[in-house]
């Protein structure tokens, strides 16, 4: 009898499961010989956007990138040992096939409005990552064929040689080997959300927890009433939408902005976080580059100032090498393109800057050569401009808050200021360089377990990857409305039992504010020992699979919430031995965090992960090293 052809199972079928196949598929030439791969993609959700990207939610949910910085497919920037063809980007997509999609298709119809520079809609993006999966599956056809399951995968059982997956239905599929690809997972919540569910449920009150903001029974909060809102990131711009537009609100132009005309039907939201204001608007327009290549926070620039051999903390050691980082961004491009708004030549410039790591030398030197204050980078105040105000009354607070969110959005619609947009490519840059470093295990354990999800991940949200333009402008006019109020900076949310209410407080005003509801405006944080994801439950208790728990040179064990994983994405067990036949890449595990979607042309470390993974996924499945199977 001839051996079973080799096999594949991918629990997951969105963006991550999609660029896994699509690297598989390209290093097929490579592997195949005469052996025809079988590969099984397993999502409860319709394959393509699986959960997040799913066709069937809100169209008023948006992308939070344009439609020129979207793509899932690598181009000749992405430097992999796999072969790279010229890449599709959504807008690309949109352009030769979402515009020709019948006239009744949503999808068609959205993209024949859109442009390079429009936000697209989830369901938009799904349209688009399903095609790119039907693309992916059609070029598999001369090497692979690729099986796609409609259902929920709740177990993996290991075997000698191979694997068996085990399917909500009953089915199981044997395979060579899995990969865990799921994408964010769901958290039970945790004790102290229980706790306060408990006490909100006795006093009466409405309490809703972390969780995906369009799968929230948001029906509970009454029309007309104050809600304490806790985040002001990209959750609560869902919130904000589904809770206004989503119930029958409307924008009408005002001017250069917009005024909103209520249904009635719409809550009062009452947002704090630690900044006090949202995350910043995206860019509004396509830069053209070129982007500035890292010059401190290279993994050679960094040994050369710390060493080889010294773990470093991301706080204390790497902070301000990202700021310097930053700053040499934006002012490489403020120099190139606007020179006019500088004093000084840039090579003179240059040579000051790159001379000293400084701060008060560097802030010396940028205010002898530029005038300009709002031509200056100052990641501090950038990072938190309400530190160390205080207002009399709640309005003078609205009014301030306003202010610097309009200002944020006039500049992020202005290619003038493409300073910004460096800034930003720069921090995508960095943000693969924390992640080279996660993964050789450079950083302390405490910075690992709480500094690159925490501090770093929130940094970055907030400059590079916050809210739409125009959902912004939209939080601008619910502002005016009085339908959405700013707590401040600092704020500060409890239950009180005696007075029956959620009370809000913060650093930036003497008031509080009190409400009968309140909504943990954010994702769960990755829990892989509290999940109610059957699958990944098993395998911990099993100990097939376990939470990564790093210990610090004190010896204490600090958790982190994610699936461990060694550096070639194999599940560690319970004793942190590597499993040969079973895999895990994304968020939620101790791998590398890279973003499912990629911005074109900026070598992606999405696909340098995806591509070494697939060669590791086919040297496990046909036993050959690449060069033994082009040979």
């Amino acid at each position: 009898m001839s051996a079973p052809p080799p096999s594949i199972v991918v629990v997951g079928a969105g963006p991550t499961a999609i660029g896994v196949l699509e690297r598989l598929v390209a290093s097929a030439p490579e592997y195949a010989g005469g052996s025809r791969l079988q590969v099984h993609l397993i999502d409860p959700h319709p394959p393509g956007g699986g959960r997040v990207w799913r066709a069937a939610q809100s169209s008023l949910l948006w992308a939070n990138s344009l439609a020129a910085d979207v793509t899932v497919l690598p181009d000749p920037s992405v430097t992999v040992d796999g072969p790279v063809g010229a890449g599709t980007t959504l807008w690309q997509w949109v352009e030769s096939v979402g515009r020709h999609l019948p006239a009744e298709d949503p999808a068609g119809a959205e993209a024949r409005q859109i442009t390079p520079t429009s936000f697209p809609s989830r369901p938009l993006v799904n349209a688009y990552l399903g095609w790119v999966l039907g693309e992916v599956v059609a070029a598999a056809r001369p090497w692979a064929d690729v099986h796609l399951h409609e259902c929920r995968a709740v177990d993996v059982r290991l075997r000698a040689g191979g694997v068996d997956v085990e399917l909500a239905d009953g089915r199981v599929l044997p395979a060579d080997v899995a990969v865990l690809a799921q994408g964010h997972l769901d958290a039970h919540t945790t004790p102290a959300e229980r706790g306060v569910q408990q006490r909100a449920a006795d006093a009466g009150l409405t309490y809703l927890p972390t969780g995906y903001t369009a799968d929230l029974d948001l029906s509970r909060l009454a029309p007309g009433e104050d809600v304490l809102v806790r985040g002001a990131g990209l959750a609560f711009v869902d919130l904000m939408v589904l809770l206004t537009s989503g119930r029958g609100g409307r924008f009408t132009p005002d001017g250069p902005g917009l005024r909103y005309e209520p249904s009635g039907r719409e809550p009062v939201l009452h947002v704090g976080s630690r900044r006090g204001v949202p995350y910043r608007a995206k860019l509004g327009y396509v830069w053209p580059g070129p982007p500035v290549p890292l010059r401190f926070f290279t993994p050679a620039a960094l040994d050369a100032a710390f060493g080889s051999r010294r773990q470093l903390d991301l706080r204390a050691d790497l902070a301000p090498v990202i700021a310097r980082e930053l700053g040499w961004a934006h002012y490489t491009e403020l120099f190139r393109a606007a020179p006019d708004r500088t004093t000084l030549p840039w090579p003179d410039f240059a040579e000051c800057y790159t001379a000293t790591d400084d701060p008060d030398s560097i802030a010396g030197l940028v205010a002898r050569a530029v005038p300009d204050p709002a031509d200056r980078f100052d990641l501090a105040a950038l990072d938190r401009p309400l530190t160390g105000v205080r207002f009399e009354s709640a309005d003078q607070l609205q009014d301030a808050v306003r202010e610097l969110v309009r200002a944020d959005l006039d500049r992020s619609a202005d290619p003038a200021h493409s300073s910004d947009a460096a800034v930003f490519t720069a921090l995508l840059y960095c943000h693969g360089t924390i992640a080279g470093l996660v993964g050789a295990g450079r950083l302390t354990a405490r910075s690992e377990a709480e500094d690159v999800a925490g501090w770093w991940m929130n940094l970055f949200s907030y400059l590079a990857s916050g809210p739409p333009a125009p959902r912004v402008a939209e939080l601008l006019a619910l502002s005016a409305a009085g339908v959405v109020r700013f707590l401040g900076a600092d704020a500060r949310f409890e239950l009180d039992d005696a007075a029956g209410a959620f009370i809000a407080r913060s650093a930036s005003v003497d008031t509080l504010v009190s409400a009968r509801a309140m909504v943990e405006a954010r994702l769960p944080a990755p829990a892989v020992s509290a999940t109610p994801d059957p699958l990944v439950t098993s395998l911990v208790n099993r100990g097939v699979a376990a939470e990564q728990r790093i210990a610090d040179p004190a010896g204490r064990v600090l958790a982190t919430g994610r699936l461990s994983v060694g550096p070639d994405q194999r599940v560690l067990d319970a004793d942190g031995a590597a499993q040969d036949r079973l895999f895990a890449v994304g968020f939620w595990t101790s791998g590398a965090q890279v973003a499912a979607f990629a911005r074109p042309r900026t070598n992606a470390p999405f696909f340098r992960q995806n591509d070494a993974l697939a060669r590791r996924l086919w040297e496990a499945v046909t036993g050959r090293a690449a060069a033994a199977a082009a040979a």
